[in-house]
């Protein structure tokens, strides 16, 4: 409320409409409007005597709680813009300065309180990338972009300062408010939105002068922009407003209104006196054709020309003519003297005191600023750029007063007639004639002249205390122009509703309480029309106060008149934006984008980011990788189609597809490709409509969704294909990129644990007419690649500088760490390095370690795996976001459930809706991960239990690991929701709560096998790859779950019901590695589960159920399959073809009927198979080696040609020679039909190429060039070309009619050994002798991808028919099949044990053909290749050493690294230390106590590592040239050999002293291949190759004996009691030496390849001897009657694919023994005596991945094919119903 009372208010008084203290609200009085209608116009002659208390009922309103009523923007005038610059740009800030004491005490009613910022009307502001809906809008943004270049410059101190304290901003830049100095800044990083914003305006401005017909709304629309806008457009605004209102042949208010309002807020240095006085000349015309037949237009005209002339006044305008303009004008306004219209008489009157002031040096109000104190420059404008001091303008007129005294003339200097009128008791209508006298200046014009420019500036306090303090305040005409402002100011939605409120509450208390001005009645009944007036705004605060006060003031007026002219001083905001609507170049479609940009760059929260890396494919080298941001970018800019990326679970695949959407959408410019983040699971079915669907949920209507399809280019970016439970291939379902259709470029991203080899199929664009060939070159993939050391350091920085990590250690007493303290526990704790190379695995780990090391100070004792980091994190979770409820803020009921569920254990409750809330989305969803949840469509549906208004469901759901996105909820981490599917199948926590749903109550470790609604018996989870990833860490950590399975498994031997069970319990523990080596599984119901990999040595089958289980590379050795169902089981190969000799080539006829095989050593031999039946139907014998065939296209001839340079040409029916063509100096290398079957052409080592005729074998032309020898020769598919291969390293193209040469291809991967053309004619394959693959398209010339994998030369490469795949093969033992359209590798293919020499693709695609040095041809299946690729456990290399410790609880082996297994189980138990790759392990043993020891060569030098934590590092000092090194098993000694084979011994009790055993020199060096010492560490052997064999004693350093044979000695070891050495040879056998006996060394015979290793048992009963020849032998000692030693070979263990390294028996447990293979396996065996059997069974292995049947009994199997049946024997199997013999074979190995 506001008061009166004396000068000095006190200063918390409040203001009107405040409400008050107690905040209890009243409702005002209503007002009936009839009655109001009726008495608020009656006018009285006399005032009333009665005092009103006005403000009484102001009061009453002030506590209603009224709306914030902000009306829509209008004009802004100069000094409304820059004005806000105020204290930007004042040296010193403004101080209101107290008026000085009164003589005499003046009432004054205190109503405007404050003095405000300029008045501008402002909207909401829009977002950098909204549409700007209305011009307001518009004219708001360029206010305060224009407001923005102001601003002066912030240092980077002041940037940080403002960062920290963001109140400081607010304190520098007072006249903005938070939200518009936000605007700016996010405006300030986007250059193109401010742009558009100013281009805009300029637009609108052009689309105003081209329209003709310039309607009121177009004129108050574009009046809006021109404060804003820059000179020049400014310019041409006013010119054409000036133009239009000039040629209009009716008055047109509007567009009068719109030129002067244009003229009022013109810009700084905007205007010229040519403008006004032209406008001057058009008013003057105007106003002077105007007739009386209305006051209407004079009122208009003359109310423009005032407001005109103050602005004339204003700018000094000198130039006005007096005889063209000045008196004409004063004539008029003369005229109107006589009015009878009081409101036109003062507009009149008003004018004609501004013109007084057109030709003097200053405007009224400079003359007032002159006389005030301090102000010395008369010349001073009207701007916002500084505000009004009142007290120098109240001195001002004070001091003008007395100076002059009087009236004074137009001459005069100064200004004239400011002595008060308040005594002179004359009325308005005599003041009125008054102010036309000529050349008479009144005061009351330069004070009202002031009220306005405090109005202007916002002053109105100041405004207030004018009014009162005024020396005229007492003349009519003054209180008629004060009254006439107030009104304006409550009508003018440009000021807060409050301001206009006080405005009313002031022209009643002017009205009832001020004596001066209720004496002249015609001022009163100007304010009582103004009050009536204001009473019917669309204000319904102001219209209500102005209805309250007309009825308490309708006693003082009796009838009255309605007053006929509008209170505005602008025009009215305009209702619509047609302008604005015409000119948007930038359509509905680009708004609406630019919103959904910003929306997505607003979502886009990562705190912690590491740009992945990636290699090109799954089997890529880890060293080949790149950065994968720059590989998608390089991607969108070529013309491919579709970018798969890969990756494992939580290798941020989906952080990475937000980051690339954030970029591009960064990146976007107008008309640009659109990016869009998919997440495919919250789309249904995305298989069909994915985009528009899309397009959809985010609010784009189907126009625009069509708009986008027909005319814009789209970035799909895909995430989660493998979530969304999709198997077909979305870029063909959709139909995009096909005519008329998606424009796109697809980035989809999938767990590399849910792909199949023939994924690519899945992914790759394929033609929607499967008669049509797939397009080529269109599709990539990346691999995202563990994080390296590099990368897990920073993300750890970044991670530990987020605050909202100190979070973790809120119950600890320690502070959060540094990233250098997280790094240290991350290094300390064993194995969790390889597990943080995950970026999810890390971010979960980074969460636990605090609670973790808390509870456990010993770090090497804690033992981290994956699903334990789950658990960790899920309870991490739970507590961190309990600890973020605030109770006392909760509402009762929800305090009620939260007291309950922490009395209940918040954290398991937690845990427990987490585990039912899993089971149902896969109950219900099937797995889906996206639940949408609607309430009133879903309160009665399961999600209700999970996602309504439940207190305790609504609690526990804010505090899960749940994210939300509008109705859609989902787990943060599609792993989450799997690991709690595990969780759910088995729960090793047993107090679950009473509330778990039976359907979803987790297992107890002692009723899995009963509980049948366990998800373990429901669901298949074969297709859920990482839930059982889960699964099977659960089995390595809780060894009863392993029991709990294998009795799920038993349960399906009486319980059909148990089936999907025991199909997921069996799968589950062979991918967990555990072997079912002996174990019984007679009877179980399996059908379909994956064995593939696993190991069943010994298995018990009979009778069990494995129709369609997948046995791939299945460990079957010895297994029993008697009586089981067969049908449809997949083992990934076929049988092989097996020759007396090597095989060199391999073709197919064009029909595939026949493939033709060249075998054989120094002479030829060309076999003919029929592929029906696989039996040779030809044979052709020649005089030498074959080395190369073609079949001719009809299939009925076959050329070939080898080692004597002859080509020969045989007929297939007859088996006859046709005919020989000689021309070649040397051995042929390559030969070709031509597709027309009329050309031969041939390749050979005389670096020539020749063509025949092949119908008479006339040589046509020879083709030379290659500068070495030509190694391979091929038509393209179109016969045109033929392309020549060279070890030159060229590929020459030449013309197969004219031989005509053609381009020369240079390789980079050196010599060519082969070259391939795809069917289509699209590419070359070239193969090189490094083993690297290049691609090359075919008609440019130009490189593709190079393809890496094989180790050594490629011999062969074939492109299946249809061009998809590549098959390769190598002189590595392999053969390796390729994508070919990204370079893939699909498998590799190790069954070859040998040289591979040639490989071909059937005809129709279904087979591959591989021969080698091994003698056979391997077929193998594709889609079985396909369909199978089982990875290897352990990346060891090849194993070179063995070793037990002392307990025989522990192996520990070297190969690539040095591992530690447990004996029992075979699982890897972790080092203290790990050794760095860079190191070479020469050897390593356990000390005597236990410790695991490694003698590491590091730069030629010597030094033993103790592999634990604080173990010894000793250096053997001058050991610098040492090649390799080997230590006792005692660890005391160590003998190595230098590079000049010198043999040194080290004793480690002083490692000062060596001493040299063997000085090597001389013309009979001798080469060291084998070190040994006895088991005591007492002697030492050292053989050489030539056969020699020194025995020392270390311990004297002298030579024991020597002995001298002819064989390469290859292996030593001695017996137990060191009596006896056993030797290994490269003569196959092992001889036993008897240091004490000159007998003749016992021989043990029976390997066929050099023997690599033997060891003897602990009780020197056995001998287990390794080979080259890729098996073990076990030699037992018998002891018959005579004493005389027998030894005699008791088994053989087959199944290796790699020589035999090492061999180690146990020292604890009797009858066992490792070895190490340079297959990468190591294998634990248990020898068992059964009468005189000797049986030896393996206990565990690793690396297993192979095939292996040997010994499997097949008796009585059903359903199994005989391709099948053939393939197992071949294997080894035994089977009655296909018997060797039929095989062809009578000893089968493998």
């Amino acid at each position: 409320m506001h008061s009166r009372n004396m000068v000095n208010k006190p200063s918390n008084q409040p203001g009107p409409h405040v409400p008050s203290d107690t905040g209890k609200d009243n409702d005002a009085q209503g007002v009936r409007k009839r009655d109001v209608i009726h008495e608020i116009f009656s006018f009285s002659k006399k005032p009333k005597t009665k005092e009103v208390d006005v403000t009484a009922t102001n009061q009453e309103l002030s506590t209603q709680d009224l709306p914030q009523v902000v009306g829509p923007p209008t004009a802004f005038s100069a000094s409304d813009i820059h004005s806000m610059d105020n204290h930007v740009l004042a040296s010193t800030p403004l101080v209101d300065n107290p008026l000085p004491t009164p003589v005499e005490t003046k009432w004054i009613s205190n109503i405007f309180l404050e003095n405000l910022p300029s008045p501008m009307v402002k909207t909401e502001l829009p977002a950098v990338y909204d549409r700007i809906e209305v011009t307001q809008q518009l004219a708001y943004c360029c206010a305060l972009l224009l407001h923005g270049s102001f601003l002066p410059q912030v240092t980077a101190a002041e940037l940080e300062e403002q960062a920290r304290d963001p109140a400081i901003t607010l304190q520098r830049f007072p006249n903005l408010n938070k939200k518009e100095l936000d605007w700016l800044a996010e405006m300030g990083k986007n250059l193109p939105a401010k742009e558009r914003i100013s281009w805009l305006g300029t637009r609108m401005v052009d689309e105003f002068a081209k329209d003709v017909l310039k309607d009121s709304t177009e004129i108050a629309e574009i009046v809006l922009l021109g404060p804003v806008l820059d000179k020049e457009t400014y310019r041409s605004l006013l010119s054409c407003t000036i133009t239009a209102f000039e040629q209009s042949v009716l008055l047109n208010v509007d567009l009068l209104q719109g030129v002067v309002q244009l003229v009022q807020v013109a810009p700084p240095d905007s205007l010229i006196s040519d403008d006004l006085v032209k406008i001057l000349r058009v008013l003057r015309i105007c106003l002077q054709d105007t007739h009386q037949k209305s006051s209407a237009h004079p009122f208009h005209l003359t109310l423009a020309l005032s407001r005109l002339l103050d602005v004339m006044a204003e700018h000094k305008v000198k130039d006005l003519n007096r005889v063209e303009d000045r008196e004409p004008l004063s004539g008029i306004l003369s005229g109107l003297e006589g009015s009878s219209d009081p409101y036109l008489m003062y507009q009149a009157c008003y004018a004609f005191q501004a013109l007084q002031y057109i030709p003097d040096d200053e405007s009224a109000l400079q003359s007032v600023l002159r006389h005030g104190t301090g102000v010395v420059n008369g010349l001073i404008q009207v701007s916002g750029v500084f505000k009004l001091d009142l007290e120098a303008v109240l001195e001002g007129l004070s001091n003008l007063q007395e100076a002059l005294g009087g009236i004074m003339g137009v001459a005069s200097d100064v200004y004239k007639g400011v002595n008060s009128v308040m005594e002179s008791g004359r009325g308005v209508l005599d003041g009125l004639k008054e102010g036309f006298s000529e050349g008479k200046k009144r005061p009351w014009y330069a004070a009202i002249r002031v009220a306005q420019a405090l109005l202007q500036a916002g002053q109105l306090k100041d405004l207030n205390q004018l009014i009162y303090e005024a020396p005229c305040r007492g003349d009519p005409l003054f209180q008629w122009g004060i009254c006439q402002l107030l009104g304006e100011i409550a009508s003018d939605v440009i000021w807060d509703t409050n301001v206009r409120q006080q405005a009313v509450d002031f022209l009643g208390d002017l009205y009832k309480n001020d004596s001066q001005w209720g004496e002249d009645e015609g001022v009163k009944t100007w304010m009582f029309q103004i009050i009536g007036q204001l009473s019917t705004v669309s204000d319904q605060a102001v219209k209500t106060i102005a209805i309250t006060l007309l009825k308490v003031l309708h006693q003082d007026q009796g009838t009255t008149i309605r007053l006929p002219y509008p209170l505005r001083n602008r025009l009215p905001p305009p209702t619509l934006s047609p302008i604005l609507a015409r000119v948007q170049n930038i359509t509905p479609l680009e708004y609406d984008l630019c919103q959904y940009q910003f929306q997505r760059l607003q979502q886009h929260r990562q705190t912690v980011y590491i740009p992945p890396l990636a290699k090109p494919n799954l089997k890529a080298k880890d060293e080949d990788i790149f950065p994968l941001l720059e590989k998608v970018l390089e991607f969108l800019a070529s013309e491919q189609q579709v970018m798969l990326v890969l990756g494992d679970s939580g290798s941020g695949k989906s952080t990475f597809n937000r980051h690339l959407e954030h970029r591009l959408w960064t990146d976007y410019k107008q008309g640009g490709p659109i990016p869009l983040f998919i997440n495919l699971p919250a789309i249904d079915h995305p298989d069909q409509d994915l985009i528009a669907k899309h397009l959809r949920a985010n609010n784009f209507s189907d126009d625009q969704i069509q708009e986008i399809k027909q005319h814009r280019k789209l970035v799909l970016i895909c995430d989660g294909y493998d979530e969304s439970q999709q198997q077909d291939n979305l870029h063909r379902s959709n139909a995009l990129n096909q005519p008329g259709q998606w424009n796109t470029k697809v980035v989809i991203s999938c767990r590399t644990q849910f792909l199949g080899p023939t994924y690519i199929d899945r992914f790759k664009p394929q033609p929607t007419d499967c008669y049509a060939t797939a397009p080529q070159d269109v599709f990539q993939e990346a691999v995202i690649t563990p994080f390296s050391k590099d990368q897990v350091e920073s993300y750890v920085e970044q991670y530990a500088q987020d605050p909202q990590m100190a979070l973790l250690f809120r119950n600890q007493s320690q502070s959060a760490w540094s990233s250098e303290e997280y790094m240290y526990k991350l290094t300390a704790i064993p194995n969790i390095m390889d597990l943080v190379k995950n970026p999810f695995l890390l971010t979960l780990a980074l969460k636990a370690l605090p609670g973790l090391v808390a509870s456990n100070k010993d770090f090497a004792s804690i033992r981290i795996t994956r699903v334990r980091l789950y658990d960790m994190f899920v309870d991490q979770w739970l507590e961190t976001n309990r600890l973020r409820i605030q109770p006392n803020k909760l509402s009762q009921k929800d305090l009620e459930a939260y007291t309950s569920l922490m009395d209940d254990d918040f954290i398991g409750c937690g845990v427990g809706y987490l585990l039912r809330l899993a089971a149902a989305i896969f109950r219900e969803q099937d797995g889906k991960p996206v639940v949408q949840y609607v309430h009133r469509q879903d309160k009665d549906s399961w999600k209700a239990e999970f996602f309504g208004t439940n207190p305790e469901a609504t609690l526990l759901r804010e505090a899960s690991p749940l994210s939300r996105t509008g109705n859609q909820f989902r787990f943060v981490h599609r792993s989450v929701l799997e690991y709690l599917l595990s969780r759910v199948i088995f729960n090793p926590v047993e107090n679950v709560g009473e509330d778990m749903d039976p359907q979803s109550e987790t297992a107890s470790p002692t009723a899995l096998s009963s509980n049948g609604n366990n998800p373990l018996f429901q669901r298949n989870l074969l297709g859920e790859p990482s839930i059982i990833q889960f699964l099977c860490d659960r089995v390595k950590s809780t060894p009863d779950f392993e029991q709990q399975l294998r009795a799920v498994i038993d349960l399906s031997k009486s319980d059909e019901t148990a089936t999907i069970a025991a199909i997921n319990a069996i799968t589950i523990l062979v991918r967990a590695d555990v072997a079912f080596h002996g174990a019984d599984l007679r009877g179980v119901k399996i059908p379909g589960a994956d064995l593939s990999g696993g190991q069943f040595d010994y298995a018990q089958f009979q009778g069990a159920d494995l129709t369609r289980v997948n046995l791939s590379r299945s460990w079957l050795r010895g297994a029993d399959l008697s009586g089981t169902k067969m049908d449809d089981v997949q083992f990934g190969e076929l049988p092989y073809l097996e020759f007396e000799n090597s095989v060199r080539t391999c073709a197919y006829s064009q029909d595939g009927r026949m493939l033709a095989l060249g075998v054989g050593f120094l002479r030829i031999d060309v076999s003919i198979y029929d592929t029906s039946s696989w039996t040779s139907t030809y044979s052709f014998t020649g005089p030498d080696d074959v080395r190369t065939m073609a079949f001719s296209p009809d299939g009925t001839k076959v050329v070939f040609g080898g080692n004597d340079g002859f080509v020969r040409l045989w007929d297939c029916a007859s088996g006859q020679e046709i005919f020989v063509m000689n021309g070649h100096k040397k051995i042929l290398n390559s030969i070709a039909f031509s597709p027309c079957g009329q050309q031969i052409a041939s390749a050979g080592y005389d670096r020539t190429v020749r063509v025949w005729d092949s119908q008479t074998g006339e040589s046509l032309f020879g083709l030379e060039g290659h500068t070495d020898e030509v190694q391979s020769v091929k038509y393209s598919p179109s016969g045109e070309w033929l392309v020549l291969g060279g070890s030159d390293g060229t590929i020459r193209f030449w013309n197969s009619e004219t031989g005509a040469a053609g381009i020369v291809l240079h390789s980079s991967l050196g010599a060519v050994c082969t070259l391939a053309f795809s069917s289509d004619g699209r590419w070359i394959a070239s193969g090189h002798t490094d083993g690297g693959l290049q691609l090359w398209y075919a008609v440019s010339g130009e490189p593709g991808p190079v393809l890496h994998g094989h180790t050594f030369n490629v011999t062969g490469i074939a492109f299946s028919p249809d061009s998809r795949w590549i098959a390769s093969s190598s002189g590595d033992h392999t053969v390796r099949l390729w994508d070919a359209s990204t370079g893939t590798p699909i498998n590799t293919l190790s069954s070859h044990k040998s040289f591979v020499h040639d490989v071909v693709f059937s005809p129709n695609g279904h087979q591959i053909a591989s021969g080698g040095t091994d003698t056979r041809v391997r077929l193998w299946d594709v889609d079985s290749i396909l369909t199978s690729s089982v990875k290897q456990q352990d990346q060891i290399g090849p194993v070179r050493k063995t070793v037990y410790s002392p307990d025989g609880q522990a192996i520990l082996t070297r190969g690539q690294t040095v591992k530690q297994w447990d004996s029992m189980t075979g699982v890897p138990v972790p080092l203290s230390i790990e050794l760095s790759e860079f190191l070479l392990v020469e050897s390593v043993s356990y000390s005597l106590d236990g410790i695991p020891t490694a003698a590491v060569d590091q730069n030629g030098t010597v030094r033993l590592w103790e592999l634990q934590e604080g173990g010894r590092k000793t250096t053997l000092e001058g050991s610098w040239s040492a090649e390799y090194a080997t230590m006792s098993p005692c660890c005391r000694w160590i003998v190595s050999v230098d590079r000049d084979d010198t043999v040194t011994l080290w004793d480690l009790d002083n490692t000062q002293q060596k001493h040299v055993l063997i000085e090597n020199s001389g013309v009979n060096q001798e080469e060291f291949i084998c070190l040994a010492f006895s088991t005591t560490g007492h002697q030492l052997a050292v053989g050489t190759g030539t056969g020699n064999i020194w025995l020392f004693d270390p311990q004297s350093k002298g030579l024991i004996t020597f002995k001298s044979t002819h064989w390469v000695i290859a292996a030593m070891s001695f017996s137990p009691d060191c009596r006896q050495l056993a030797v290994g040879t490269d003569g196959c056998s092992v001889y036993l030496w008897n240091f004490q006996s000159e007998e003749r060394a016992i021989e043990l015979e029976g390997h066929t390849q050099m023997v690599k290793c033997i060891a003897y048992s602990p009780c020197g009963e056995w001998i287990a001897s390794g080979s080259a020849d890729y098996t073990v032998r076990v030699w037992r000692r018998r002891q018959p009657p005579g004493n005389t030693e027998n030894w005699s070979c008791v088994s053989t263990v087959r199944g290796y694919f790699g020589v035999v390294s090492d061999i180690a028996w146990s020292p604890t447990v009797p009858m066992e023994f490792v070895t190490g293979c340079e297959d990468e396996s190591v294998r634990v065996w248990r020898v068992s005596i059964d009468g005189e059997d000797v049986v030896v069974k393996m206990l565990w292995g690793t690396n297993l991945a192979v095939l292996h049947a040997e010994g499997l009994v097949l008796k009585g199997t059903t359903g199994l094919g005989f391709t099948e049946q053939k393939l197992l024997v071949q294997c080894g199997a035994i089977d009655d119903s296909l018997t060797l013999e039929e095989d062809g074979r009578s000893d089968v190995e493998e």
